[in-house]
């Protein structure tokens, strides 16, 4: 497995390369932030996509300060951190930047891009999910990226090549789906730590290479021995996300003799669990409709919190969880105002939960108490067990 790894590692490093390369031939570049905003859909517009959720590292979220408030979550000041310290190589090469308007932390971020004379297109996920008015609003966003995308390149979107690049991440999501089954294994051969990784480089290695990698990488790991010590803790890994970068809090829960089994996470993973019907008649609205309404909400979408507490009881249930680690930002409140509820949930069906928040501070003064904290928890569960 760790010879796939530094292979998919290799192929992902070299994106920033093939990007300064396509823009030199001409073509389009555009970042995006996450998977309410169809790539697949940019990419058969004929641009270069990029994933902008890059963050684990304490410089940038500082760098805003002379713009921003200290008060907003460091993945959010991580997107124009990276930018002003000039450690961002991908934005000042890109034609646009579309930003999902998923939490206010983004939206000030979006508008800190634009004061900057930043192309952003900002996509519309309204919060009130249930409501028929909030999903068409999502889809009119969506159809308004397609022209605007229509109208930077001069020609109407392929919809053909939409519908083939939707089959090909339909593709990566199965093959994730196969790799994720492996973790319900009395002694699963993979971690979080390399799985989130999978996740990271399926947005950055060209995706038919990607699905030939998955395959063999799960033959490889079908009948590989466990990873972890015998009856190790099995640990569902909650919150808002793990950005490319930050993996220390899971190599940490790893090290320590928990093995993380499963994951619900809103943000820097695909949402590989569910697929897009490619054989609808509106694409667009197909691809919508799985992202926005057939999935397990998000935090910010209300009110979703009781079916995503019923969500991870159905995940403790199926791959047999211990206990629950919940991974949220500094100063992402409304996280901070679930947990309270979660906690409370999970208390009354006796199941241990532990909340860990993250400012992407990982100095050696840091990682002893979040190391201690970690190791006593792993423990408790193994007392548990």
């Amino acid at each position: 497995m760790e010879k796939m790894m530094r292979e998919l590692e290799e192929l992902a490093r070299s994106r920033v390369t093939d990007l300064q390369k396509a823009k030199k031939e001409g073509k389009l570049v555009i970042q995006y932030t996450g998977y309410f905003i169809p790539e697949e859909m940019i990419r058969a517009a004929g641009a270069e996509t990029y994933l902008m959720c890059r963050g684990g590292e304490p410089e940038a979220p500082d760098a805003v300060l002379d713009n921003m408030l200290r008060f907003m979550n460091p993945l959010a000041r991580s997107m124009a951190g990276f930018y002003e310290l000039g450690l961002d190589p991908v934005t000042p090469i890109s034609d646009l930047i579309v930003m999902q308007q998923t939490a206010n932390h983004v939206g000030r971020i979006s508008e800190l891009f634009e004061y900057k004379k930043l192309p952003v297109f900002k996509v519309g996920v309204p919060p009130d999910w249930k409501k028929e008015i909030a999903f068409e609003y999502n889809v009119n966003s969506l159809k308004k990226l397609q022209e605007k995308l229509e109208e930077m390149t001069g020609k109407p979107l392929d919809y053909a090549l939409f519908k083939k690049y939707l089959e090909q991440s339909n593709r990566i999501h199965a093959g994730l789906r196969k790799i994720d089954e492996l973790r319900k294994k009395d002694n699963p051969p993979i971690g979080l730590t390399e799985f989130i990784r999978l996740n990271h480089y399926s947005f950055l290695v060209d995706p038919e290479i990607f699905i030939a990698k998955l395959e063999e990488l799960y033959d490889i790991l079908k009948d590989a021995p466990g990873k972890f010590p015998d009856n190790a803790p099995r640990i569902l890994f909650a919150g808002r996300v793990l950005a490319i970068g930050d993996y220390t809090a899971p190599r940490v829960v790893e090290e320590a003799g928990g093995a993380i089994v499963a994951d619900f996470l809103d943000e820097g993973i695909r949402p590989y669990k569910n697929d897009v019907e490619i054989e609808a008649d509106d694409l667009l609205r197909s691809y919508a409709k799985a992202r926005y309404l057939d999935k397990p909400p998000i935090n910010i979408f209300q009110p979703a919190w009781e079916e995503r507490c019923a969500y991870i009881k159905q995940l403790i249930k199926d791959y047999r969880v211990d206990g629950i680690i919940w991974y949220q930002l500094s100063f992402d409140e409304i996280y901070d105002m679930e947990y309270t509820c979660l906690a409370k949930w999970m208390g009354e069906i006796n199941m241990p939960i532990m909340k860990l928040e993250s400012s992407y501070e990982y100095s050696r003064e840091a990682m002893g108490p979040l190391t201690t904290r970690i190791e006593s928890f792993v423990e408790s569960l193994k007392g548990g067990k």
